[in-house]
């Protein structure tokens, strides 16, 4: 089993949220990744997205945490995310992003159409598509 502590950024521009996926792959997820040793959630966010994409985040309040499990080359594998609320420095409406890792995609999704991007964990569906703004903490988990 792979156990995985990220830190991920959900980032809204005129109702749509910043996902990314997998090249491939139809399901997608919010931006950011892995926590390196010694490094702080907020910061490991703000770098996994410079090195996506070249842009710089902003990094705001910590709104909940995400809990995600799949299967991957035969093995069991659980995230553990917390998730902030961030923007991109000067992007004030959705803009195309061009990904600087070839395996990666990023697309602009309607808040209201995140089960068509199958987003995961799914339970963060339903949170993102209500107003977040009252969101001071959710646990959102995929996990039995």
């Amino acid at each position: 089993m792979g156990l995985h502590y990220s830190s991920r950024a959900l980032i809204e521009v005129q109702g749509k949220v910043l996902l990314v996926k997998r090249v491939g792959e139809v399901f997608t997820f919010l931006p950011g990744g892995h926590v390196d040793a010694g490094e702080a959630a907020a910061q490991a966010v703000a770098r996994e997205i410079r090195e996506e994409t070249g842009l710089t985040a902003e990094i705001g309040d910590l709104i909940g945490i995400a809990e995600n499990d799949w299967q991957e080359n035969g093995q069991h594998q659980t995230e553990i995310a917390l998730v902030f609320r961030a923007r991109i420095v000067g992007m004030d409406a959705p803009a195309a992003i061009v990904s600087k890792e070839p395996h990666l995609e990023f697309i602009w999704a309607d808040k209201l159409q995140l089960d068509a991007h199958q987003l995961h964990p799914v339970a963060l569906r339903d949170i993102i598509c209500n107003d977040t703004r009252q969101y001071h903490g959710f646990v959102a988990s995929d996990l039995a």
